[in-house]
């Protein structure tokens, strides 16, 4: 069992690097210097508001999509016979709940509780993979796997064996195969995890995933996380590294409670020097009514940072990166110049996504049709629907032309490519670019939010652009999808909760949507041309 238990920590290999203090003023003087030129877009109704933060991850958003029939959703996964797919599999437990995650998670308890626990689960998730292996007469033609949660990593080694025992059984990998799992750094019992590790190599898992959140004490104390801390990070990645694991990916939250800049400089410039440590995603405090962060902000409103701060953290730690030659792509994936984050970039080209388990969510590309959907996001209903050997798709969202165009025009800006190719996109599904966008790209164009790149016929955000990224790819929402996302779930209603926290979009004021569309209504249609 991959828990922490009370153990002498060794001190790791890898060093914690200081905080590069002669530069760190100039260089946060440089973040707020962006913030404060930001501050420009307010009167047209483009603002960070506290709880925004989060950039367009699905299209539609939860709320956009709609409750789906079993006969569509069986016709519809039907049709995709002989693809290929992006495959995730949710493990929901965890031995402390972080405060700020809004990913479905229950805490695990004991030991003894959670073998039985994760048996339940894990049944259940192979039953699901079983059942679109046959939906599909065969197995999953699999570009890519990643075991999530929660802590996959608190699945039991032996557990652990038969459920990749199942993905043999119901997914034909590639060879190329992006295949990651999540671990959660703390200091664990070593044999145990050595021979998790093994289990993982003989596999082909290609890369760890060991999000650290935050390299300060004080603040990973106070987010829930007390087993982790930077050294026991570090402890982690060198018993990877000596079990013959070369790959690592990290996430750090800029802005949490309780960060300076010092705090965060140093644990950017520890990963910096650590060569395995491929990708760093940066990713700004997120907030949601239903997370416990949200009890604390109320209680404590003095430890948190306001949004133009975890706005400047942000921009600051992504700065560090690309300034140290790291690339982005997509927006907060920074990785080495020589590595490309293939799985993450994949979906935000609209590639297929098979997810599993509850709250599993995909995006489905059939002949002349697309849609996303999302699993249900209680054990109740996904397990009701999984016990039946129906398949467990709560809500789905399916679109036509135009919104399959609006779509990749989204996701590819987010992207952070050279360029989306609107050409392209136009010949693809058959659309008019100028009707469906040509007085929005005109006002973000005169904005100085887009550029016009003609040699690739596309656009691509400016440096604010992408600093607003969230909230312009709410804009760039069809009407339809912008109301969903601005109307909050009745309180009454049983799943209100899943519909906030599994929204993962911005919803913005009234009348800052109004402001936007205003300066839109007064833009000439025609954009086209400057790209053809």
């Amino acid at each position: 069992m991959s828990i922490a238990l009370d153990i002498e920590p060794r001190q790791p290999r890898h060093a914690i690097h200081p905080a590069f203090e002669d530069t760190l003023d100039q260089r946060a003087a440089r973040a707020a210097h962006a913030v404060e030129g930001l501050a420009r877009y307010e009167d047209y109704g483009i603002r960070r508001t506290f709880h925004g933060f989060y950039y367009i991850s699905h299209y539609y958003p939860l709320r956009a999509m709609r409750d789906v029939d079993l006969k569509t959703i069986e016709t519809r996964l039907r049709d995709l016979e002989e693809q290929t797919f992006e495959t995730y599999i949710h493990f929901p437990y965890c031995e402390y709940l972080c405060t700020f995650c809004h990913f479905y998670k229950k805490p695990s308890g004991s030991v003894t509780t959670l073998l039985d626990k994760e048996d339940v689960a894990l049944n259940r998730v192979e039953r699901e993979m079983r059942m679109y292996r046959d939906l599909f007469g065969g197995p999953i033609q699999a570009h890519s796997l990643q075991l999530g949660g929660g802590t996959p990593s608190m699945i039991s080694n032996k557990r652990l064996v038969a459920l990749l025992e199942t993905v043999r059984e119901c997914m034909v990998l590639d060879d190329d195969a992006e295949i990651k799992i999540e671990i959660y750094p703390q200091d664990y019992e070593e044999g145990d995890l050595r021979e998790k590790l093994q289990i993982l190599k003989d596999f082909g898992f290609t890369d760890l995933v060991v999000d650290l959140e935050s390299g300060n004490k004080e603040t990973l104390d106070y987010i829930n996380r007390p087993r982790s801390s930077l050294e026991t990070y570090l402890r982690v990645l060198d018993v990877a590294v000596s079990a013959g694991h070369t790959s690592f990916i990290t996430a750090l939250m800029a802005g949490l409670p309780r960060e300076t800049f010092e705090s965060l400089d140093r644990t950017i410039q520890t990963l910096k020097s650590i060569e395995e440590v491929k990708v760093v995603n940066v990713f700004p405090v997120i907030m949601r009514e239903t997370d416990p962060i949200t009890t604390q902000l109320r209680r404590n409103p003095a430890d948190f940072h306001d949004a133009a701060t975890r706005d400047q953290m942000w921009i600051f730690a992504r700065n560090e990166l690309r300034d140290s030659g790291w690339t982005e792509g997509p927006i907060s994936y920074l990785h080495r110049s020589d590595v490309r984050p293939e799985q993450q970039s994949d979906k935000f080209e609209c590639v297929n996504l098979l997810g599993f388990g509850t709250s599993g969510f995909g995006y489905l590309n059939g002949n002349g049709w697309a849609s996303q959907y999302f699993n249900f996001c209680n054990d109740v209903d996904y397990a009701k629907r999984v016990d039946a050997g129906e398949p467990p798709i709560w809500r789905m969202g399916i679109y036509d032309q135009a919104e399959r165009a609006r779509r990749k025009v989204i996701f590819g800006l987010a992207n952070v490519k050279s360029a989306e190719n609107l050409v392209a996109i136009e010949q693809c599904f058959g659309v008019d670019v100028d009707e469906i966008y040509g007085r929005t790209f005109n006002a973000l164009l005169m904005l100085g939010l887009i550029e016009v790149v003609p040699i690739e016929h596309g656009i691509r955000f400016t440096e604010d652009g992408l600093a607003r990224l969230e909230e312009i790819c709410y804009l760039l929402q069809s009407d339809y999808a912008k109301d969903a996302c601005d109307t909050q779930p009745d309180a009454d209603d049983p799943r209100s909760k899943e519909l906030i926290n599994q929204h993962y979009a911005v919803t913005m004021p009234s009348e800052d949507r109004a402001a936007f569309e205003a300066l839109v209504a007064d833009q000439p249609r025609e954009f086209m041309h400057r790209i053809r």
